[in-house]
């Protein structure tokens, strides 16, 4: 699955032309975090990938809808991006689709 992640960034944002290319890095360890479903439910602890992604201002939002298909792929309610050290939490739903095999 995380390939199919990386395949999407670089075939979204890796072959843009012009003078602000797109650089992405993942950190290759998993990054231990916990969420809550719900009020008073108890939190589940999973691991995640952190990856980087440097695109113009004006692409942003196309990288929100990669990254709402990327959460449908990996079964995720919400997405965290980060913009310009602000804090996104992107929920995911159903009508923005998978990534593509």
């Amino acid at each position: 699955m995380w390939r199919l992640l990386q395949d999407a960034l670089l075939g979204t944002f890796g072959a843009l032309s012009g003078p602000e290319p797109v650089l992405y890095y993942r950190k290759p360890d998993a990054v231990p975090g916990a969420w809550r479903p719900e009020e008073g439910e108890e939190p589940v602890e999973d691991s995640s990938r952190k990856y980087t992604v440097a695109v113009p201002a004006h692409r942003v939002d196309e990288l929100r809808a990669l990254l709402r298909r990327a959460g449908n792929s990996f079964d995720q309610r919400v997405m965290y991006l980060e913009v310009g050290g602000y804090a996104e939490f992107l929920e995911v739903r159903p009508e923005d689709g998978f990534l593509e095999v």
